[in-house]
């Protein structure tokens, strides 16, 4: 086992299916909003790797958002499907903010049926998010990914047991994420390439020489992270 991980580097995020051999990519799927598209989710161009599902803020359909909900809840209990989501908030984009919250609490409880880990998208909405997990009190994971705010925002989530996943803004020196990676506890710490055309072993070497740590280390906790998150 400990072989396995040391050469096993987790992208916990990202919506390119290739992967090279020493990856082990968590490829996300988005529920789609029409009735048609969601009679034939998920096809055949579905890679064969682990996997996550969810309804993402940008993707809610009010009117189709029952059938969207239901076909999570299918998904769900795939073994395949390792987390839920991504799902979450946004106050710049995608359907009125208490639809948002209203599906989002929908899938967090999903999420607790079938006991799997949420990966969050939130997007100037962290004091909503930090009080719906206070009122749900959801016993999952939950991991903010793709996170590059202040250190302010950073520290309220994860003194309410939050994991942070950073992903190509690493790269950037001056960005907040750069910033924030030697703040962030390791045990709640997640790297992943989202959207971005770049290699997870880019984001894993710059992550290595910014805290500063034996990269071998590294890819280590981090599968020992995901090894913790879904038990």
């Amino acid at each position: 086992m400990l072989s396995f991980v040391a050469f096993m580097l987790i992208n916990i995020h990202t919506h390119n299916p290739e992967k090279q051999d020493n990856q082990q990519i968590i490829y996300n799927l988005i529920i789609p909003e029409t009735e048609e598209a969601l009679e034939t989710f998920p096809d055949e161009t579905v890679p064969k790797t682990w996997l996550s599902a969810g309804i993402h803020p940008w993707h809610i359909n009010e009117n189709n958002q029952k059938i969207q909900l239901e076909k999570l809840r299918q998904l769900a209990q795939n073994q395949y499907i390792k987390l839920i989501g991504e799902c979450g908030l946004d106050r710049l984009k995608g359907s009125p903010l208490p639809l948002q919250e209203e599906v989002f609490i929908k899938q967090i409880r999903i999420a607790e049926e079938v006991k799997k880990p949420l990966i969050i998208h939130c997007v100037k909405c962290f004091n909503e998010l930090i009080s719906i997990k206070k009122i749900v009190r959801p016993k999952v994971p939950m991991i903010l990914h793709g996170f590059n705010n202040n250190f302010h925002i950073a520290q309220a989530i994860l003194e309410r047991g939050f994991y942070i996943s950073l992903g190509t803004a690493i790269l950037n020196d001056n960005s907040n994420a750069a910033h924030l990676l030697p703040q962030i506890p390791l045990e709640k710490l997640f790297l992943e390439t989202d959207d971005k055309d770049t290699s997870i072993s880019e984001i894993y070497e710059k992550a290595s020489f910014i805290l500063k740590m034996p990269i071998d280390k590294l890819i280590d906790t981090i599968f020992a992270n995901y090894l913790e998150i879904c038990k």
